[in-house]
């Protein structure tokens, strides 16, 4: 779910859309998805529903998509922030992780992941840690121990 080429840093996009089709995009080229647009269309239907913007830069956006074919999980450190994205205390979005889930996907995997990446924002060191780590290898290791992923 969690691997070194999921982790993207200094992406240069300024929109909630642009990140979003960043996201497919990288999705496509690593076999996660078999249809680019689809599973973008999937990630803006989810974010009409309620904005995946948390606090302190971080948002979550994932989508349960039909044109997922299996479950990852992607970080992106943008270069600037995403003024547009909504968030609870209204900062720019800086970091992002994307959660790609197949439709057929058992939901509980799906929440289990959102929940516990969440539960890391609300803790300081976490929000540093992955802030600031530059060798991917090492953001990989700390994420898959904090969130409990065995591979």
């Amino acid at each position: 779910m969690l691997r070194e080429e999921y982790l993207f840093y200094d992406v240069d996009i300024s929109t909630k859309e642009d990140a979003l089709k960043f996201i497919s995009h990288n999705a496509l080229k690593l076999g996660l998805t078999d249809n680019e647009e689809g599973l973008k269309a999937d990630f803006l239907k989810r974010e009409e529903e309620f904005s995946t913007g948390l606090q302190d830069g971080f948002a979550i956006p994932h989508a349960k998509s039909d044109h997922a074919k299996k479950m990852g999980i992607f970080y992106v450190r943008c270069k600037n922030g995403i003024p547009e994205w909504e968030t609870m205390d209204d900062k720019h979005v800086t970091d992002l992780f994307a959660l790609i889930v197949p439709k057929d996907s058992a939901d509980k995997e799906h929440l289990m992941m959102i929940s516990k990446l969440a539960a890391g924002l609300l803790e300081e060191d976490f929000k540093k840690t992955v802030k600031t780590v530059s060798d991917k290898s090492e953001l990989v290791k700390y994420l898959k121990k904090y969130i409990k992923e065995d591979n």
